[in-house]
């Protein structure tokens, strides 16, 4: 049977040594169940990129990408809807409403990328890019309903984006690097020539995300203020005991 190494932090490989863990099981099953998870995406990404396809018409495989989407990428796709208006909705809408929801990460690492998102925006709407749509236009008031085939493959290009940070979602950040993806779409091109360049930008997110992962590692655990706080008042009584008693 062939072998895989598994590298663990000392803590860690302690800690598992110490509760016996059949370490073999765990990481047949662990490893098993990603394979499947990320063969499903893949085949969904596949999918995506089909013109003929309409996601709409399989509900299964569109909940499974909802449950992967944050709500401000959802917010982001409607606020896109909005921009197109009544028009198909291209990769410049998804580029405007993932600036236009203000707080994802995306955009709050444009600025450390040497990008104004107001000026991307602009440059966004001023665009007269004319984008393919599907064979397959979707459910009325559908979540895919009037994407082009570059706005489709850029959330496809997302879900890729996603697995290959280890992600198990599908956030703004992701649809950034699917636009850049895109590069002969209105946006790939809007975004290309500014300069912005995926390898800079994924590893922007991975910083961004150790910075998370660091501090939720040092926040205090809710609480510890309100029981620091006992403590002390414990000990000072205590000290006055000892200090009325002469010791």
């Amino acid at each position: 049977m062939p072998k895989i190494n598994v590298y663990l932090p000392d803590d860690l490989a302690a800690a598992v040594k110490a509760a016996e863990i059949p370490v073999s099981a765990v990481c047949q099953k662990a490893l098993a169940d990603a394979v499947q998870a990320v063969t499903l995406a893949r085949k969904g990404v596949a999918l995506l990129r089909d013109p003929a396809f309409d996601p709409d018409a399989r509900p299964e495989l569109a909940a499974r990408l909802a449950g992967r989407m944050t709500d401000r990428l959802k917010a982001s796709v409607e606020l896109a809807h909005q921009a197109a208006g009544e028009g198909p909705v291209g990769t410049r809408h998804l580029l405007v409403g993932l600036i236009d929801e203000g707080g994802n990460l995306a955009v709050r690492l444009l600025p450390a990328l040497g990008e104004e998102p107001d000026a991307l925006r602009e440059a966004a709407l001023a665009s007269t890019a004319d984008e393919p749509l599907p064979n397959a236009t979707g459910a009325a008031g559908g979540f895919w309903t009037g994407l082009t085939m570059p706005a489709r493959s850029a959330i496809g290009a997302a879900l890729e984006a996603a697995l290959e940070l280890g992600h198990n979602y599908i956030g703004c950040e992701h649809l950034l690097l699917g636009l850049l993806a895109e590069e002969e779409s209105g946006a790939g091109r809007i975004l290309h020539a500014a300069g912005l360049d995926a390898t800079a930008v994924r590893r922007a997110i991975a910083t961004a995300m150790a910075g998370f992962a660091q501090a939720r590692q040092n926040a205090t655990p809710p609480g510890t203020e309100s029981l620091l706080r006992q403590l002390a008042q414990r000990l000072d009584a205590i000290e006055g005991r000892l200090g009325a008693a002469g010791l």
